[in-house]
């Protein structure tokens, strides 16, 4: 994989361009756009969906069983039978017309108060009514009656005594009409003169009176087609699809809350995020399990077998670091990073340790004199150190520190790779005693002497330094140095903090410089699953 190389101003005036058109893209402009955020934010999706589905499961087993019967209901109309008369009936209604109407007749108070004396049931007629639902079919203009109740057998009972009290209603309001047709009729029979012209009329008139009578008798202005059986399973609650309505609310809800928390979070999340802040080319990216270790130092509390995992990491940063200057090579580069806690150190460690198993003379300088964690990590004693020669209480010799490296194997456990040589070292100088203005230690003339002693001593000489927005201890060694990497923390590091420690790199000489992504956790950035692609490319 060739490191970025970024020789001439204009090269890195186009590189500028470049990452200012990407921070200007959507913040949601392709598919891995949105897989990110699915990704990032899986355990609030998955919680918020299973809140959802579980608070439906409960509310259904909190609910009581009811039941729900039905019977079907057919309506005919009895008028074309009243054309036997000779006189003019009431006009057919369509079907589905008629259904309606009958549909809204059951639901009537009168209905319902028969039902309740019928069933001889404590419900009030309010009850009853509430408990009978009807409904027209659109296919067969059946009118079904459905009862509800908590008791699946006086479910049935209710709609079939719904049914029969419909069937009685209706049936009576029939034979009262024939009543009203047959009655003229018969006083008109009985007030004609006998006069023999007139027996046909009389003849006819009894016929008509026979029939209708006829018709009264079988007249059956609803048939109950289908009667209420027992159900055995409750209608309701439906648990199933209760709960997986519960879950898709849940999981659409998840998902905007997912997006609306991502757009809302300031913290930088991919190597993407960090270009576009800090307009600055990325030489290198640390995993989140590397934080912490001391690099390759064998006298540090380090497992060896933990070293491997990052090996790849560290080789691609040290030799990215070698083409950020296509020029000259860079001898003298500072690691800093523009908040405390963003892997400074374990960059500046494993940078160091990595080129000393390369074979270069390397020396690393703690330079954070305000929070010094070299002598911990490291193994090595604080005193006498930097601070201690810069305000000539020690000599040259009386620094320098010696730690022995562990050579890592190859990943596939089949030899040392050809860059690693057998008991590496590297020269260490720890912070030394606590100075009471770092800042202006760092930047004497004195240290600048020093600085520029041991830039021709070793191959490369790595000064660790303090975090540039909280002090001004870095921004004094800026001028001093060839090269420096600038640490920033995925997940932790926000987008003011990046753009603030861009203004502040701003104002001082320009220098070749990389942003070495720090804390890269499995999944959280694309280019993470490159490390082992390129292994025996490297």
């Amino acid at each position: 994989m060739a490191p970025l190389q970024l020789g001439s101003r204009g090269e890195r005036a186009a590189y500028d361009e470049l990452l200012k058109a990407m921070s200007e893209t959507p913040r949601y402009a392709t598919l891995r756009d949105y897989l990110r955020v699915i990704r990032t934010q899986r355990w609030l999706i998955l919680g918020i969906t299973a809140v959802f589905a579980a608070a439906a499961f409960t509310y259904c087993m909190l609910q009581t069983p009811k039941y729900t019967s039905e019977t079907k209901l057919s309506f005919r109309e009895v008028g074309q039978d009243l054309d036997l008369l000779g006189r003019e009936s009431v006009p057919e209604l369509a079907p589905d017309q008629r259904a309606s109407i009958n549909a809204d007749q059951v639901k009537q108070r009168d209905v319902a108060a028969r039902v309740q004396k019928a069933l001889g049931t404590d419900l009030s007629v309010e009850e009853l009514q509430g408990a009978i639902q009807t409904d027209v079919s659109s296919r067969t203009s059946l009118v079904v009656l459905k009862a509800e109740d908590t008791d699946a057998e006086f479910a049935a009972q209710l709609a079939n005594a719904y049914a029969d009290q419909v069937v009685a209603a209706d049936t009576k309001e029939v034979r009262n009409r024939l009543d009203q047709v047959i009655k003229p009729l018969e006083q008109e029979l009985r007030g004609s003169p006998s006069d023999p012209g007139d027996a046909f009329r009389q003849t006819v008139t009894e016929q008509q009176i026979a029939q209708l009578r006829t018709l009264r008798e079988i007249a059956e202005p609803v048939q109950i087609t289908t009667r209420a059986e027992v159900p055995e399973s409750p209608s309701s609650p439906d648990t199933l699809r209760t709960t997986a309505l519960g879950f898709v609310v849940g999981l659409a809800l998840a998902l905007v809350t997912a997006f609306l928390r991502d757009s809302l979070d300031r913290r930088l999340r991919q190597s993407d995020d960090v270009q576009s802040e800090l307009h600055l080319p990325v030489v290198g990216r640390v995993p989140e399990t590397a934080l912490g270790d001391p690099g390759f130092a064998a006298n540090g509390n380090v497992d060896p077998d933990k070293i491997e995992p990052h090996l790849e990491a560290f080789r691609m940063l040290r030799t990215n670091l070698e083409f950020l200057q296509a020029d000259s090579p860079i001898r003298t580069v500072l690691i800093t990073s523009g908040l405390p806690e963003e892997g400074k150190s374990t960059v500046a460690m494993a940078l160091a340790g990595a080129a000393a198993v390369a074979g270069k003379q390397v020396l690393l300088v703690e330079c954070d004199l305000r929070r010094p964690s070299f002598a911990e990590r490291l193994g090595v004693k604080r005193e006498p150190g930097l601070t201690d020669y810069l305000v000539g209480r020690a000599r040259p010799a009386d620094i320098l520190q010696v730690v022995d490296l562990m050579s890592p194997v190859s990943p596939n456990g089949g030899g040392r790779k050809a860059d690693e040589v057998e008991s590496a070292k590297m020269v260490c100088i720890a912070a030394g005693s606590q100075a009471p203005l770092p800042a202006e230690l760092l930047g004497s003339e004195r240290f600048e002497h020093f600085l520029d002693k041991v830039s021709k001593v070793y191959d490369l000489v790595v000064l660790d330094s303090s975090p540039i927005l909280p002090v001004v201890d870095s921004l004094e060694l800026v001028p001093q140095v060839d090269g420096m990497l600038v640490c920033v923390r995925l997940s932790r590091t926000t987008r003011q903090e990046a753009r603030a420690a861009h203004e502040a790199l701003s104002r001082v000489p320009g220098r070749p410089t990389g942003v070495v992504v720090t804390g890269v956790r499995p999944g959280e950035d694309s280019y993470g699953y490159y490390y082992g692609a390129y292994s025996s490319d490297s």
